[in-house]
């Protein structure tokens, strides 16, 4: 019987032991996703007080800073760089927590979250935390999948649908004006029909829309750009000069529609997908007008296609 009572102490006294180093004094909670975005995409995100509620995928309480996941609530604080502080209660916990984000590679970033908190020596109490740690962990991961879904998606964080294309063996036909305005659409187009008049010459049609490009000079006016894809070679003149657009290419694009004002945002936003992407632009970017503007005189209705040469 003596025996008996030792053996069972000595159980309680084991099962205690690994309970307590099963379950540490401190618990550490680490979660991560690895994005297909890049570094300061994720940054830009992470540093904005409006947007970063809208990529977690639960209901914000903007009085609060607060988005709740399970019974659990998460309180948004001011980002610092590329860390942002996140309060967390549930049930008697209560701490803090941080999201970071970090570069795998030059277009992949992972997203990290991470806490700590002590528990007691109570065993029901730590045990109870232990379990409260899991399902916070469980929030994070779920709160984190939304995070990388959200960020791959240019159109949330820069307003457009961006995408990168890799170009075929283009042929343009092209022609340049000086415009102390800014051009008119009329000066493009007849532009444009000087082109499609000269290549018609020699048999050849045009494969798209016109193209423009408008440059603003020291000097105060504009050089125009205008170009037209075709079917083949044909020769060049002093006025109408062939251009190859590089086979395998790779260019940042953007649909835009309305008129001058949402092209210009258009490309604002390009320009500021191509500096987070810490790439290199070997051209000036141009547009590809699908919409054709002598037809349509309402702004609002313009389709822009938007080109941005990367390397």
């Amino acid at each position: 019987m003596k025996n008996l009572k030792i053996i069972s102490v000595l159980i309680i006294v084991a099962f205690l032991g690994y309970f307590y180093i099963y379950i540490p004094t401190t618990l550490k909670i680490s979660t991560f996703k690895v994005s297909n975005a890049y570094e300061l995409t994720a940054t830009r995100l992470i540093g904005d007080p409006e947007m970063l509620p809208k990529s977690m995928g639960a209901n914000y309480d903007s009085s609060l800073h607060k988005i709740t996941v399970n019974g659990i609530s998460f309180f948004i604080k001011p980002a610092l760089s590329n860390i942002v502080e996140v309060d967390i209660e549930y049930k008697h916990i209560k701490t803090k927590s941080f999201i970071t984000a970090n570069a795998v590679t030059k277009q992949t970033t992972a997203i990290n979250w991470f806490l700590e908190f002590k528990t007691t020596f109570n065993p029901i109490q730590r045990f109870n935390d232990y379990q409260e740690a899991i399902a916070i962990k469980n929030a994070t991961t779920e709160i984190l999948n939304h995070i990388s879904a959200f960020i791959e998606e240019p159109k949330y964080i820069y307003g457009f649908d961006i995408k990168e294309v890799t170009l075929k063996d283009t042929i343009l036909i092209t022609s340049k004006f000086v415009s102390k305005v800014l051009p008119t659409n009329a000066q493009i187009y007849t532009q444009a029909d000087a082109l499609n008049k000269y290549l018609t010459s020699y048999h050849k049609i045009a494969i798209n829309n016109p193209m423009v490009t408008i440059l603003e000079n020291p000097t105060n006016d504009y050089t125009v750009m205008v170009g037209i894809s075709i079917n083949g070679e044909i020769p060049q003149t002093d006025l109408y000069r062939i251009k190859r657009m590089p086979v395998n290419g790779k260019m940042f694009v953007a649909d835009v529609k309305g008129g001058t004002h949402a092209i210009l945002n258009g490309y604002s936003a390009l320009k500021t997908y191509l500096l987070d992407s810490k790439r290199p632009s070997p051209a000036v970017p141009f547009e590809l007008l699908i919409t054709d503007r002598r037809i349509v005189s309402d702004t609002a209705q313009w389709q822009t296609r938007i080109y941005y040469p990367v390397m």
